[in-house]
């Protein structure tokens, strides 16, 4: 996850509370040590040579992305500033579709599902030159890397057409937006998984979004479905509103791996109410068998 995300619900701009479903335990971490891993942008090479290192094309992807990130930072300020005058203006909530559409593509659960595009790939010349090199260094094996890599990104382009980024977009994009605010002392959580969303297939064999909700700071969420308001509309929920839509991180599936917040009030209550929700949902699948 970014780490410009992650701060938005840190109370001092740094340290989160941090749930791992995994181990079952929470503890206070820095932000720039949660929801990461460590070189997953870059193409580590098979053989390691004295000419090449241990990655192709370094940094090559990371660049990309910061440059993305500074602008998806710099659009959720302006959303703020437009939240507190009451309005949102249509140039940013388009734009928030490519953000939203690209915290889900650039998950490493969907990076291991996207089809390579080698034309996407050829289109780039450091790649394409890579590839040349590779070839002619008879390290034919290590293009496969390479183009694993450059799937990547084509996903990093964040407006490339045909990449997961434009297909999430296009979804969202039919569907209606609203804003939400805590109304009371509740306050949004996220986790490794931000997104919570509902898909269906459809006629064309794929999968498209039915509706999500994507918190984007402790203090604000992002709603799109085919109900709720005609126009995009800002929205107080109260705190046991705001702590259902928390307890979504709890119970999805697939799970993810860590939940994080500014305060352990929330996490803490989220998991009671996740908790509550798994009881009565067995308990309604036994009366049901009776």
């Amino acid at each position: 996850m970014p780490q410009y995300y992650l701060r938005r619900f840190s109370d001092d701009g740094d340290s989160l509370w941090v749930y791992n479903r995994r181990a079952g335990k929470t503890y206070k971490s820095r932000s720039e040590d949660v929801c990461e891993r460590n070189y997953h942008y870059e193409m580590e090479a098979r053989c390691q040579r004295s000419w090449h290192g241990r990655h192709l094309l370094p940094g090559k992807i990371e660049k990309k992305l910061s440059q993305i990130e500074g602008e998806q930072s710099a659009l959720l300020r302006k959303i703020d500033v437009q939240i507190d005058a009451g309005r949102i203006h249509e140039k940013e909530r388009r734009a928030l579709l490519w953000l939203v559409g690209h915290l889900i593509a650039r998950h490493p659960a969907m990076l291991a599902d996207y089809e390579p595009d080698y034309d996407a790939m050829y289109n780039d010349p450091e790649v394409r030159w890579g590839c040349e090199v590779l070839a002619q260094a008879g390290m034919a094996e290590e293009i496969e890397v390479l183009a694993k890599g450059a799937n990547q990104m084509v996903l990093a382009l964040w407006r490339c057409k045909g990449s997961p980024t434009y297909f999430a977009k296009n979804d969202l994009e039919r569907l209606r937006c609203c804003f939400i605010r805590p109304q009371g002392e509740a306050r949004f959580i996220t986790s490794s998984l931000p997104p919570h969303f509902n898909s269906t297939l459809q006629k064309d064999g794929k999968y498209h979004i039915d509706d999500l909700t994507l918190p984007l700071s402790s203090a604000l969420a992002v709603r799109y479905s085919n109900d709720g308001p005609t126009k995009c509309e800002i929205i107080e929920a109260s705190d046991d509103s705001v702590i259902e839509i928390n307890a979504g991180y709890f119970v999805s599936e697939p799970p993810c791996e860590q939940i994080v917040s500014g305060r352990k009030s929330d996490l803490d209550q989220a998991q009671a109410f996740a908790q509550r929700y798994r009881i009565n949902a067995a308990m309604a699948r036994i009366r049901s068998c009776r």
